[in-house]
Order: C-alpha cells, then sequence, then structure tokens
C-alpha cells in the first residue's frame, strides 16, 4: 500500500450495565477494525457481537489466504473487497440467528456490525448494520459515512424529527435491522478511498449517548494518537453518561514509512 496504518481500540462497560454485549476487533495484519454492539438477555448480545466479530475476521482470513473463494456470480454488482465484506457478514448474520432459534432463551438475539477493511488503496469499503456508526475526519472536517438503521433515523428521513431530538429520544434504541434478527438480511457497503491524514472512527452507540459529533471532532483536531483518542472518546462519554457500553476503534492513515538499510536486511533472513 502507499500509506500506513495505525488501529487502536478502547471499550468500557458503563456505570450500570453488569456486562459488556459490545465486542471490538482490530487486525493490523488485515487492515481490519470493527465494533459490534450485541442485543439480548442471557448473555445473547455478548454471543453475538463476540460471534459477529469473529466470523468476519476469520473468513477476509480465509479469503487472503485463499483457503475459501466467492462463488463468481455472488453479488457482482458489488466492488471486490464490498463483495468479500458482505459475503462475512452474510455467514455471521446466518451463525447468530441459527444460535438465536435453536434456544429459546436467545430469541431476539442480535448485533449491530460496523467494519472498515483495506486491501490497499483502491480496493477499501465499510460494512454497516444497526446503530453502531463510522465516521470519517478528513481535513479538518468530520463526516459520519454510515446511515443508523433505527427508527429514530427513519423518522429523521421521513422529516418528523430533527437529528438533535433523534440524539435524544428515549425510543432511539430500537434498530429497523441488525445482524441475527432475520434469516437473510444485507448489510450496507460503503466503497472508500483512504487517503494520508484520514482517520475513521467506528463507535457503538453508547458513544453517542455520551458525547456530540462536534465534541468527537474537538477531540479529533486535538492531534490525539489513536490509542489516546480512543481512550478520550469512551472515557468521556462513559463519565457524561455511563448508562450503556461504549466502544470505539480508530483507524488512522499515515504516510508510507521508509524502512532502514539494516531493517531491510534483516527482513532478507525472515
Amino acid at each position: 500500500m502507499e500509506f500506513d496504518i495505525e488501529l487502536a481500540s478502547y471499550t468500557d462497560i458503563g456505570k450500570i450495565r453488569e456486562k459488556n454485549e459490545d465486542s471490538i476487533l482490530i487486525s493490523p495484519e488485515l487492515c481490519l477494525g470493527a465494533v459490534a454492539d450485541g442485543m439480548g438477555g442471557h448473555n445473547a448480545g455478548e454471543i453475538a457481537s463476540n460471534l459477529a466479530v469473529s466470523i468476519l475476521e476469520q473468513t477476509l482470513t480465509d479469503l487472503k489466504e485463499k483457503k475459501i473463494v466467492l462463488p463468481k456470480d455472488y453479488e457482482t454488482s458489488y466492488s471486490p473487497v464490498g463483495r468479500k465484506l458482505l459475503y462475512a457478514s452474510s455467514l455471521a448474520n446466518y451463525r447468530v440467528h441459527a444460535l438465536a432459534t435453536e434456544n429459546i432463551k436467545r430469541s431476539g438475539m442480535g448485533t449491530t456490525l460496523s467494519a472498515i477493511y483495506i486491501e490497499d488503496e483502491n480496493n477499501a469499503a465499510v460494512v454497516h448494520i444497526g446503530d453502531s456508526r463510522v465516521y470519517l475526519y478528513r481535513k479538518g472536517a468530520l463526516s459520519q459515512i454510515t446511515t443508523d438503521h433505527s427508527y429514530v433515523q427513519q423518522q429523521v428521513a421521513l422529516g418528523n424529527m430533527t437529528k438533535e431530538a433523534a440524539e435524544k429520544s428515549r425510543i432511539q434504541n430500537i434498530l429497523m435491522k441488525a445482524l441475527g434478527l432475520k434469516e437473510d438480511v444485507k448489510c450496507d457497503i460503503i466503497n472508500i478511498k483512504p487517503e494520508v491524514g484520514d482517520v475513521y472512527v467506528l463507535c457503538s452507540d453508547g458513544v453517542n449517548k455520551g458525547v456530540s459529533d462536534e465534541e468527537i471532532l474537538d477531540f479529533l483536531k486535538s492531534n490525539l494518537k489513536p490509542t489516546e483518542l480512543c481512550k478520550k472518546i469512551v472515557q468521556t462519554s462513559a463519565r457524561k453518561d455511563g448508562k450503556d457500553n461504549t466502544s470505539c476503534v480508530v483507524l488512522q492513515v499515515f504516510p508510507k514509512q521508509k524502512k532502514s538499510f539494516l531493517k531491510s536486511i534483516k527482513n532478507l533472513f525472515k
């Protein structure tokens, strides 16, 4: 790739939850970062979110290592990397839904999933379902590149509710789509083209209950390192609200670092 990336993650159980049903994943080897926010009683939410990120990572690894191949006619209207993400998320949905239907205690089990995957500068995409979010910080501006699959966001789109009202609504947790709720569900695929200087912020909805987009932008402008940025966002949200689990993954794009002569020599003998 023509650039390097740095990944970081941080999660907090919050002030009132007994368990953390968020699952986070960073894989520098794959250039993959993911956040999943589980739902359902009897540990079901924790199981669903962990299963989603695990299957996503394993499937993309198997595809990269050519242990499995996509069917030639699979979702051909999508980009190559988008097809892989769609395939991996579909497998995750199938497995979560199967577990939910096998055990009545897990009825209603599901999870959000928002992930970014970069194969190279020309092949990168985001997969998204639910109300976890992916933001892009580029050239001093912050934009949300995913759309919440929630009832309140639907009302915002219809003009029945303002975004500010939606953020404070008591019914903001009602999801229209999530992994595991139906046997057949398709995630959103958003193609992206990373640039040096970009920062991608993935977060569970618990983050947005405690900090606003404007506050996230202020944190980004302070030029914190990815690890410090994750902690700052999560800890601030948990302190100001804390009624939900809060999780964040940050992927930052840096200029390509030239290898030193000594490091290049060492790599010849690996």
